[in-house]
């Protein structure tokens, strides 16, 4: 873009880009927790603030990848379901497209593949995920990036021209081939029609853009200032896009049919509406549970939904950080940074495979000995490899040494020193992330280094003191119990019989659940927590943050309820909970703006 465009559209686009709601602390208004600016993203002593105000992770938090913060599993305490049949949506937060949402986004609109928010910075993130709507600010750095990578993204859509108008532009003319584009480019764009004044604004930009630059130019700089607007950045519902009030329940409307178009979309597919779900909002055919839920099936049955729920398992259970783990060279000497990768990408296909082609529940995500790996993986492993150099094959692994998602290497090795396992953290792992459990902080005073390796000494035994320490104990003794009992694998997550020359002893105990007792190792750890309605019903409150962008409140203990009931009416299936998130008070509904 020469210099005389460039300042053209700087001008022209101060009315239509996110430029025009920064302020002077670069973040972007929104609608949650109230008018006004988002909540600051990082706290007085550097930690992420959540949705409660409080420090996200003072009390367990983990570091995420760059720094980032990462919040706890367990979020506030919700009680019962005191009005049953009385709707109760909840808070609808302004929610900004997550770096993920941006490229598929802008893929499906554009048909290309460039990944531009690859580059963009880190994303904050609380709760575990990255789409907590509460800590999702605008930097200046990001909305400069927006802005590149849409002028990127418009030269490079006009290389076909024709493709990207859907119209002649000598055949029809120009400007009323540019008109047709507006309207088709921003519908799918904004995921509803533009209002009147939305076009005249981008009509009177494309009139001055053509008349100094000429037309293909003038499209491009139109393509590249709607993807600029908050409206395209953000999952905007307006009064405009708004549904009906409901009569019976005052100050509550219904979402609008491309609100839910867009609700549908982003939860399943993490991207745009497609033309299939545009239609139905258009025809007016989300107005029902029913017309919801047999579109949520469909997109279900799209590759992009497992990719959603992909990222979700990957978030909460933060697959992330497995691609860069590192250990100590002299122990491990096959462990490198490409194997490290190979188990994020084993961790990634087994929960897409157990899902969609497999039983689909939790109890199998907890207890299949089945994974999928690629040859080199599957020599680490030790096991025979299924003849596939890259992409991840089915591999059936020691029923006796597997179970699940709990002895994938890359999560058993992300819960370890680079010299030797940690019951600790691995401990601790199954209380706050799978039992929503997340035990209180250490005291100030408490010594929180790990204990020394020691070859001549097992795991267990070096890690004796916090069991006869008082100062460790209380905390302690809910985690290391549990810990424990993942002790036939090393640091790499590797299967072991001895350590140390001793034979390893890998029972453990769990207590404070509802399937408390005693356990010799992982796999029957697999069998009781499948078994568990506590980690179903934690699963679902996961779910709840991930689908509806923030943490629940008392206004949403019924929609809890309901997903927990239906979830474990299901055995845990996790599609079937997918389908229900759908058809809730907080999917379907709104409060008046």
């Amino acid at each position: 873009m020469g210099l005389r465009m460039k300042c053209l559209a700087g001008e022209a686009l101060a009315a239509l880009s996110i430029f025009g709601l920064l302020g002077c602390t670069g973040s972007v208004p929104g609608s949650s927790p109230g008018p006004g600016s988002l909540a600051s993203a990082s706290g007085g002593d550097g930690s992420v603030v959540g949705a409660s105000g409080g420090a996200i992770g003072s009390g367990g938090a983990g570091m995420g990848p760059g720094g980032i913060v990462v919040g706890t599993g367990g979020a506030a305490v919700v009680g019962e379901c005191t009005n049953p049949g009385v709707l109760s949506p909840g808070d609808a937060p302004l929610r900004r497209l997550t770096h993920t949402e941006y490229d598929n986004t802008v893929e499906a609109l554009l048909g290309v593949n460039t990944k531009p928010a690859r580059a963009f910075p880190l994303e904050e993130r609380a709760y575990n995920f990255d789409n907590n709507a509460t800590v999702r600010s605008v930097s200046q750095i990001l909305a400069e990036q927006y802005e590149a990578a849409a002028t990127s993204l418009g030269v490079t859509a006009i290389s076909n021209l024709n493709g990207l108008l859907g119209c002649d532009p000598v055949a029809s003319g120009e400007d009323a081939c540019a008109g047709q584009f507006i309207d088709a480019f921003g519908l799918k764009s904004y995921r509803r029609p533009l209002s009147a004044a939305e076009k005249t604004r981008l009509l009177a930009f494309y009139q001055t853009s053509k008349g100094t630059e000429g037309f293909a130019n003038a499209i491009q700089m139109v393509a590249s200032a709607i993807l600029q607007t908050p409206q395209f950045l953000y999952r905007m519902e307006t009064a405009e896009t708004a549904g009906p009030a409901v009569g019976a329940a005052p100050g509550i409307i219904e979402a609008g049919p491309y609100e839910r178009a867009s609700r549908l979309s982003y939860l399943l597919t993490q991207s745009m509406p497609d033309e299939e779900l545009l239609g139905a909002a258009a025809r007016g055919e989300l107005g029902t549970k029913e017309q919801v839920v047999a579109q949520a099936q469909r997109l279900l049955t799209t590759p992009k939904a497992r990719g959603s729920v992909v990222s979700f398992h990957a978030q909460w259970l933060d697959f992330l950080s497995m691609g860069q783990l590192t250990k100590d060279a002299t122990q491990f000497p096959t462990f490198t940074p490409e194997i490290a990768g190979f188990m994020r990408q084993e961790a990634e296909a087994f929960v897409e495979h157990t899902i969609f082609d497999g039983p689909g529940d939790m109890g199998a995500l907890l207890q299949s000995p089945q994974s999928y790996m690629n040859d080199a993986l599957a020599m680490f492993y030790g096991v025979t490899p299924p003849g596939s150099p890259v992409a991840p094959a089915a591999v059936a692994l020691p029923a006796t040494q597997r179970s699940g998602l709990l002895t994938l290497a890359g999560l058993l090795g992300g819960h370890s020193t680079p010299v030797q396992g940690n019951p600790v953290t691995r401990g601790f792992f199954i209380r706050d992330s799978l039992l929503c459990q997340t035990p209180p902080a250490p005291p100030k005073n408490a010594n929180i280094m790990v204990p020394a390796f020691n070859p001549a000494l097992t795991t267990r035994e070096r890690f004796a003191a916090h069991s006869t320490d008082p100062a460790c104990r209380s905390c302690h003794q809910l985690m290391d119990p549990i810990g424990f009992g993942f002790e036939n694998y090393d640091a790499v997550g590797m299967w072991r019989d001895q350590e140390a020359g001793k034979p390893v002893d890998g029972h453990g105990e769990l207590t404070g659940t509802d399937v408390d007792g005693t356990f010799n190792g992982a796999v029957e750890l697999g069998q009781k927590l499948g078994a568990s309605k506590m980690v179903r019903d934690c699963a679902t409150t996961q779910w709840f943050h991930f689908a509806y962008g923030r943490v629940e409140t008392g206004e949403d203990a019924c929609t809890l309820q309901q997903l927990k009931t239906a979830f474990n009416a299901s055995k845990g299936n996790v599609k079937e909970l997918l389908l229900g998130i759908t058809q809730t008070d907080a999917f379907l509904f709104r409060k008046a703006p």
